[in-house]
């Protein structure tokens, strides 16, 4: 994906100005920075700095999108300079003008302070332009995705609202119309999930195919983890309001890949962060014959529920385990207030919730269908020493 393509996306989903077309040059030799300056001062906005601690202080006042520093110069070196910008300005590109070539150095420079390009001297004016306007292509597509990225978060919390507002305005409805309500809103929702993301999935494969920071790939994947966890979550509410059977596609699927990406899912979750998670996976673990986005829903339902039932710094327990004849146990254990004892009988129904006005009473309805329909059962037992205990056992196949 181009520049044209990303800038489309940028005007598309209302991200704001994103490069400050300004470039910060630091060097020791006052004649050098009048010739870097007369390089760059044509196309951009151009700082300059005889010092590392002079460079720090402009930077505080200015923003700049690339720095472009000499190596060696009395008190800080252009890497160690570079090492501290990184430390607080992140997106800003360094390049390093150096009469070395030592590559190990230049690779633990890389890793340590984030260069973005090393320029070996004598360089020449047109190596100076080209590596500053790569490194500003770089800053704007990483501005980009990071704007991108926190306006995904916005969207899955604002849908997240509307789902939980889909849940509060049912409460007084008869069953029937309860679910006919549902259904519709489910599928509105779902709709403008679906065109949402599709058009983040083209930013997703923009982040796995570059060689974008680890930290940014994974904020993407949990991201778009979760939102397609909550797609799938309203398109079962959707099939099961319009009285539809529920279809499960069955696969072999590793035990502790569903566990991991309810996990991942849950990542998107304030109120999950705070709790202790105590992940016991066994291994190895035989294999089971399942839908694994259903139950991956199944498990985050579980999981949402735990959370609603502790308190911050309570634990909360996710387990993956084997029994004789093969079977899988999924177990989602906390610390919380417990299930009370009038509604252990009819937890599994719907409309029925242990949480009052705060809960809909249908999450634990379709995680039971979803457990159904793989021939599997779902209970749930008072844990020793206060909490509930949820168990999804299913039939396992060989590992």
């Amino acid at each position: 994906m181009g520049d044209d393509t990303i800038r489309e996306m940028v005007e598309r989903y209302g991200v704001g100005d994103l490069l400050h077309h300004a470039v910060l040059i630091v060097d020791d030799d006052a004649p050098n920075l009048a010739v870097l300056s007369a390089v760059l001062e044509s196309d951009y906005t151009v700082l300059e700095a005889g010092s590392g601690d002079e460079a720090l202080d402009l930077l505080e006042s200015h923003k700049v999108d690339v720095v472009v520093t000499d190596q060696r110069m009395p008190g800080m070196s252009g890497v160690e300079l570079l090492e501290i910008i990184s430390s607080f300005a992140p997106d800003v590109a360094g390049i390093v003008l150096t009469a070395y070539t030592d590559a190990p150095a230049m690779m633990s420079a890389i890793n340590r302070a984030r260069v973005f390009r090393f320029l070996t001297k004598p360089w020449e004016a047109q190596q100076v332009l080209a590596a500053v306007e790569q490194a500003s292509r770089y800053v704007y597509q990483r501005r980009a995705i990071e704007q991108l990225v926190s306006m995904l978060a916005r969207r899955n919390e604002e849908l997240l609202a509307a789902t939980e507002a889909l849940k509060a305005s049912q409460q007084q409805m008869l069953h029937l119309e309860r679910l006919s309500t549902m259904g519709r809103l489910a599928a509105g929702v779902a709709h403008d999930l679906r065109n949402f993301l599709n058009g983040l999935m083209v930013l997703e494969e923009e982040v796995r195919t570059r060689e974008a920071y680890a930290e940014l790939r994974e904020a993407v994947a949990v991201s778009m983890a979760g939102l397609r966890n909550l797609l799938g979550t309203l398109e079962t509410v959707n099939r099961f309001c319009g009285f539809k059977d529920l279809v499960v596609r069955l696969v072999s699927c590793a035990p502790e890949g569903i566990v991991q990406d309810a996990l991942t899912v849950m990542r998107l979750d304030r109120e999950f962060r705070r709790r202790k998670v105590d992940v016991r996976v066994s291994s190895p673990l035989p294999r089971v014959q399942a839908d694994r986005e259903r139950l991956v829903q199944v498990m985050v339902n579980l999981l949402r529920n735990a959370v609603q039932a502790t308190a911050q710094g309570q634990r909360i327990v996710v387990e993956a385990t084997s029994r004789e004849g093969g079977q899988v146990v999924f177990a989602v254990e906390d610390e919380g207030v417990g299930v009370p004892a009038e509604l252990k009988e009819r937890l599994f129904e719907p409309f029925v919730s242990s949480k009052g006005d705060q809960g809909m009473g249908m999450g634990l309805y379709m995680a039971r269908l979803v457990v159904d329909a793989h021939g599997g059962r779902i209970t749930c037992q008072d844990r020793e020493g206060g909490g509930a205990r949820f168990e999804v056992v299913l039939g396992g196949t060989s590992s």
